[in-house]
């Protein structure tokens, strides 16, 4: 009996979930569920296959796929499809637990949204995809945000003038069309895993101030940032660093800059081609960065004594300047 005859079969009835519960047949590492507007489909997988590194995408060896229409009797003809998803989906992981549980919302009706998310109050992951969605429907899922909750926003096109205090509070974030992001709500980034743009409005100038804000912040932001360049961005290597600490270097055969920065034993890379712009960082505590397993003490050291050569240069240009207006005083 395949994965999709065994939830076919806990479906059948209460008292045969009730069994299937009993007897630990089987359980799945994650459950997502979309909800379209004439059904819902259901992902189950099991046994995560092995990442390159913590903020890679998990793969999975095994998918149980399941259709909506093709779960009755578990369906009540007189209830919504978002109803009938959350019902099937609730009866469903009493039978097989599931450690983690997404939503992906082509139906991005508010109604829709909030009557889900109100019902599933531990899914990890949420998406609104599809059509452009409401502002209403945008906060429900941002109003939504929870520790270790991650954010999709796969749609064509958002509100310009769209903002939301919680935008950049998500584990990880993915939002299609991020034009309306602006760099006070990047500077609200506090210890997320990873945030990816595709269509952005950043030009160099505005990367230039998160950086000089980044080397100064207490906390780590992120650890990855990745976005397209446009053309309007216009990235040239001395305005972006204009001001800020920097160590050119290769690693794992690509060109990147080191940050100086406040925290100690952190480090700040900086990378770009003509195609994508990328931020990542690093700790002690962190799994050493692919292609790069040295320890980067050297690089530490180097980056310590271009922090102190600036400090004596500042030191040595305000004792001048001090001179000079005194000499002026003197005549």
């Amino acid at each position: 009996m395949d994965g999709v005859e065994q939830v076919k079969l806990a479906l059948s009835s209460k008292r045969m979930g009730q069994y299937m519960r009993i007897a630990m047949i089987r359980n799945y590492d994650y459950c997502q569920i979309k909800i379209e507007k004439d059904d819902f489909t259901i992902d189950l997988k099991h046994s995560v296959l092995p990442t390159k590194n913590e903020i890679s995408i998990m793969g999975f060896q095994e998918t149980t796929n399941l259709i909506g229409k093709d779960l009755k009797p578990g369906l009540n003809e007189d209830s919504s499809v978002a109803e009938n998803a959350v019902t099937v989906l609730k009866r469903l992981q009493a039978a097989f637990p599931c450690k983690e549980t997404g939503v992906i919302f082509i139906d991005n009706t508010p109604a829709v949204i909030k009557h889900v998310l109100d019902a599933l109050g531990d899914l990890v992951y949420v998406s609104l995809g599809s059509t452009n969605p409401e502002t209403e429907a945008v906060d429900l899922v941002m109003d939504s945000c929870k520790k270790g909750r991650e954010i999709a926003l796969d749609v064509p096109e958002m509100p310009l003038d769209y903002s939301h205090p919680n935008a950049f509070k998500f584990n990880i974030i993915y939002y299609y069309d991020a034009r309306w992001v602006r760099l006070e709500h990047l500077f609200s980034m506090g210890e997320i895993r990873s945030v990816h743009f595709e269509k952005n409005n950043l030009k160099c100038e505005d990367l230039n101030a998160l950086l000089k804000y980044w080397t100064t912040s207490d906390e780590r932001m992120t650890r990855v940032l990745k976005f397209p360049i446009t053309e309007e961005a216009n990235i040239q290597e001395r305005s972006l660093f204009e001001g800020l600490i920097f160590l050119k270097t290769v690693i794992g055969g690509k060109h990147v800059r080191l940050l100086a920065n406040k925290r100690k034993q952190f480090t700040i890379y900086v990378s770009w081609t003509d195609k994508y712009f990328k931020i990542w960082t690093y700790s002690p505590n962190d799994s050493p960065p692919v292609g790069n397993e040295a320890p980067l003490d050297r690089e530490y050291r180097i980056l310590e004594i271009l922090k102190i050569k600036r400090i004596w240069k500042m030191i040595w240009r305000t004792k001048r300047i001090g001179r000079t207006l005194e000499m002026r005083l003197d005549n």
